[in-house]
């Protein structure tokens, strides 16, 4: 009992002495994209799922969200059919109208053809994504397209990470 009181002590004092052996490690802050598509549900819904699965993979702290300008109830069936076999299970996602609180916090949007300028103004860096390949008339080559553009779009973000950037600045704008 006494060699227990004893290292307790012990600890006592070097939490006292090294107050940093007390705190925890600082949790780095995640930065946040909105992904907006007409209905939420299709290209943004693709690029939210491989952006957030694609992030925690390289271990970068970006999250990201799917919304749209005029959502659909649902995911079409094409498009849950082709994230299920990618292992992107999205049965349970109900596609979120985009709004100006949406923007709160957040980094970064990335917009696919939709003109959102009176939504976002100037409170964040807006890239367009426009006139990509159609998922609902050929997945693959429409999620290889999205994808294609995430990965660069995470190329980016994590080469500033590295250089300390703190929020990010928008990468250029491809149409």
């Amino acid at each position: 009992m006494a060699g227990g009181i004893g290292r307790l002590v012990l600890l006592t004092l070097a939490l006292l002495v090294c107050p940093s052996m007390n705190q925890a490690q600082q949790p780095v802050p995640v930065e946040r994209v909105v992904f907006v598509c007409e209905h939420g549900s299709v290209k943004s819904l693709i690029a939210a799922s491989y952006f957030n699965r694609s992030a925690r993979e390289r271990g970068i702290p970006f999250a990201a969200v799917a919304r749209g300008i005029a959502p659909d109830p649902t995911v079409p069936g094409v498009v849950q059919a082709g994230m299920n076999a990618d292992g992107l299970g999205v049965s349970g996602f109900v596609p979120r109208l985009f709004r100006s609180a949406d923007l709160d916090g957040v980094s970064l949007v990335v917009s696919f053809d939709q003109d959102l300028s009176s939504e976002v103004g100037t409170r964040v860096p807006v890239l367009h994504w426009d006139n990509l390949p159609g998922v609902l008339v050929d997945y693959r080559r429409g999620r290889d397209a999205i994808v294609a553009r995430v990965n660069e779009l995470l190329e980016s973000l994590a080469k500033e990470q590295k250089q300390g950037g703190s929020r990010m600045a928008a990468p250029p704008s491809r149409k």
